[in-house]
């Protein structure tokens, strides 16, 4: 079996969107003929933790958990208002990201332990982009080929869109710079988004069979059980995930306030996630239910999702957002419960669309959003039916593997 090195900064226990991903690549490698080892760090800066992650990887994974002391990486006695200032600072100021003390004090030890594992190829996932520059690094000291995984684009919409108030133009010129060196450098490129490889591929060159879309999704095994019917009475709608500025709900609050008291008083909105400061996750608007539950346990997320009514799915229009695809988008086409996609018109409206999977309303327009609202308590939505394979986790391991037996031939 070929050995890989899996450069990820964050690891169960931590949780959150960037952490499924390489779970998910590490589960399911061995089916095709790729043993993980997997370099993360050691004390990550994480915005929530789910231990019963690491119960989904083989008992014999090795994971080498690479000492970090990063400059606001976690802990202190700062508030939460102050913490989140200081790290928007750091963000703003060094360079890759935050995480930078992590790429001098993980090499050494990284460098020992792809030598002493037998690594044959190395695969680096980002954000934090350090994590790129950390595979970059291992591959070329190590005469190694590099796969760099983008779930975001680093000089797009991550900068333009995602932290728009970070990317001065020397900022985005020394982006562009390492970005590029990074591409140009790398054997294979996987993005999560079909837009993000061809705008990869424009802005860097190279063959176009470099650039593989290697997309989110969703794990079988974690929707093995049977769908329970949504629950009577009220209309449910659930959003989970991280709520903040680019996923708001304000879109979803201004529809409601169009309806009726009586009419908001058989909606009940669930949030199932952090919520950043100056996010409204209940607008206090007369009639309506909102039920605010944290950061929950993955498993326990995806229940909720296949006994919701109806799932919220929120984008907000930014520069380079129609190529940004939500992950849990494909956890909830696996819970085939309707959608209620309050987004612009982008890649994740359009598999929403050809899912036949629910309702795209501009995040503009809530008299439209107030009508669905409205349809829906006059006649339940219907479930939609199973989503395409090719958004498995499986079939996608599968796919990163085929790219994995590629860099041999190269």
């Amino acid at each position: 079996m070929k050995r890989v090195a899996l450069v990820t900064y964050l690891w169960p226990p931590a949780s959150g969107a960037g952490v499924h991903r390489p779970v998910k690549f590490a589960r399911y490698l061995r089916r095709f003929g790729w043993d993980p080892l997997v370099l993360t760090a050691r004390n990550p800066a994480a915005l929530a933790h789910d231990p019963a992650l690491a119960g989904e990887l083989p008992p014999d994974l090795e994971v080498v958990r690479l000492f970090n002391l990063e400059a606001g990486g976690g802990g202190g006695s700062a508030s939460a208002g102050e913490a989140a200032g200081w790290k928007r600072w750091l963000a703003g100021t060094v360079f890759p990201d935050r995480h930078v003390l992590w790429l001098a004090t993980a090499l050494p030890h990284a460098l020992a332990a792809c030598r002493a594992g037998g690594a044959q190829a190395v695969l680096a996932t980002a954000p934090p982009f350090t994590s790129l520059a950390l595979g970059w690094i291992l591959a070329r000291r190590l005469g190694l080929p590099l796969a760099l995984d983008f779930r975001d684009v680093w000089s797009g919409f991550y900068s333009r869109g995602f932290q728009p108030g970070q990317a001065s133009p020397l900022r985005l010129n020394l982006i562009r710079r390492l970005e590029g060196r990074m591409v140009r450098e790398a054997a294979a490129v996987l993005t999560a988004s079909a837009s993000h490889a061809r705008e990869l591929n424009a802005s860097y060159g190279g063959p176009a069979a470099k650039f593989t879309w290697l997309p989110n999704g969703f794990d079988p095994a974690d929707f093995a059980a049977a769908t329970p019917a949504p629950p009577g009475g009220k209309l449910t709608l659930l959003f989970t995930g991280t709520l903040f500025g680019v996923t708001s709900l304000k879109h979803l609050w201004a529809g409601l306030e169009l309806l009726s008291e009586a009419e908001r008083g058989r909606i009940r909105v669930q949030v199932a996630g952090r919520v950043a400061g100056g996010e409204t996750a209940d607008p206090g608007l007369p009639g309506l239910e909102v039920v605010v539950m944290g950061h929950l346990p993955h498993a326990e997320v995806v229940r909720r999702q296949q006994e919701a009514s109806a799932l919220l799915l929120t984008l907000e229009d930014l520069p380079g957002s129609w190529g940004v695809i939500p992950s849990k988008l494909y956890e909830y086409l696996a819970a085939r419960r309707p959608i209620l996609a309050l987004t612009a018109q982008g890649e994740a409206s359009a598999i929403v669309e050809a899912c036949g999977a629910g309702v795209v309303v501009s995040p503009g327009d809530p008299r439209q959003a107030a009508r669905v609202l409205r349809s829906w308590l006059e006649s339940p939505p219907q479930a939609p039916g199973p989503p395409p394979q090719l958004f498995s986790r499986v079939d996608q391991t599968r796919r990163l593997a085929a790219v994995l037996d590629s860099l041999g031939d190269q």
